[in-house]
């Protein structure tokens, strides 16, 4: 399948956002310097290949998202020791792109707007856009949870144990 120049420019330009978002975010947590760059390109990576997948492979959302996570927690248990930093430096502040604020807002402001409404119509209209969006960003947030926790889980088991 063949992607036009505006959905390419689109994930360019996603992708070269979550790559400032990362370590600024990182930055807070007092990240050290010389890991912001593997932040900024695990941000990057992270959201291109969100982008990647849920607009140019056409695969659901939630579970782009959870491949991404995957994809960059598993780059990270690979690089973490051998920069002596854990991983989780890396991988809570690669993800921070991920975040679903849009359908966070948008079921926030559809419970507001349902309390308030008078009409029956636009209240189911409320409740639908609660539930769609409220249970989306549900899903995104657990696809995020377990994108970073699941891969670990294969990879240090039995790190300790000798053979």
């Amino acid at each position: 399948m063949m992607l036009s120049n505006d959905v390419l420019l689109q994930i360019v330009l996603e992708t070269i956002a979550a790559g400032f978002i990362a370590p600024a975010f990182a930055m807070l947590f007092a990240v050290p310097r010389r890991c912001l760059p593997y932040v900024a390109a695990g941000g990057a990576l992270t959201r291109c290949l969100r982008s990647g997948l849920y607009i140019g492979a056409g695969i659901e959302i939630v579970i782009a998202t959870f491949i991404a996570c995957a994809a960059v927690s598993l780059i990270f248990i690979y690089l973490g020791p051998k920069l002596k930093i854990p991983r989780p430096v890396f991988t809570v502040a690669s993800i921070i792109a991920l975040i679903p604020g849009f359908d966070a807002y948008n079921a926030l402001i559809s419970f507001i707007s349902m309390v308030e409404s008078v009409d029956d119509a636009a209240f189911y209209h409320y409740v639908f856009t609660l539930m769609h969006s409220g249970t989306r960003c549900a899903a995104i947030l657990l696809a995020i949870a377990l994108g970073i926790a699941v891969p670990p889980l294969f990879f240090y088991n039995y790190r300790h144990r000798r053979v």
